[in-house]
């Protein structure tokens, strides 16, 4: 294909989509295309550990730590989904992401469960005391990211990475 030729792509969005899409592109005085653009690049910025097939595992809790919540609820992803993204076929138990704590990343959307009553069994009693997506963020950041540096600078990533319930 021509690189200069772009191909053409169709995409559903509701009403308020389009509202929102041309309300946007209004203010910043740009075609709507040139949102959807920007939003994809930012999209796949986010996400860009899915594109590395290597990436299995522990290397993908920083995703769900930024966008899990957005993530399980779009495309209803339950536990055993999140476990066969995140550690497929993976054989390394040091890269592992265990299966209690994908149930507590997918718990945060489903309706009916109660993710602070799992949280507050799985985490350590100091940590129970923070709000659920601060504690679960905490303890996500300390197992798989930071697990030898389990204080220093937490605080500093916690303001910076928020999941709501």
């Amino acid at each position: 294909m021509d690189e200069s030729k772009k191909p053409l792509v169709s995409v559903r969005l509701c009403h308020a989509d389009i509202e929102r899409l041309e309300t946007i592109a209004g203010r910043l005085r740009v075609r709507e295309s040139e949102i959807i653009r920007f939003a994809l690049r930012l999209a796949f910025t986010k996400l860009a550990p899915l594109l590395d097939e290597n990436a299995q595992g522990r290397d993908l809790i920083p995703i769900f730590l930024e966008c899990g919540p957005e993530l399980t609820r779009h495309f209803d992803l339950d536990p055993r989904t999140l476990d066969i993204i995140v550690n497929g076929a993976l054989d390394d138990p040091q890269k592992k992401v265990d299966s209690q704590d994908l149930e507590l990343i997918a718990a945060l959307h489903m309706p009916g469960c109660h993710p602070r009553a799992k949280l507050r069994g799985a985490l350590k009693p100091e940590i129970g005391q923070r709000s659920s997506p601060d504690a679960l963020q905490h303890y996500l950041y300390q197992k798989y990211i930071e697990p030898d540096n389990s204080h220093a600078g937490l605080n500093e990533r916690s303001n910076c990475l928020q999941i709501p319930l």
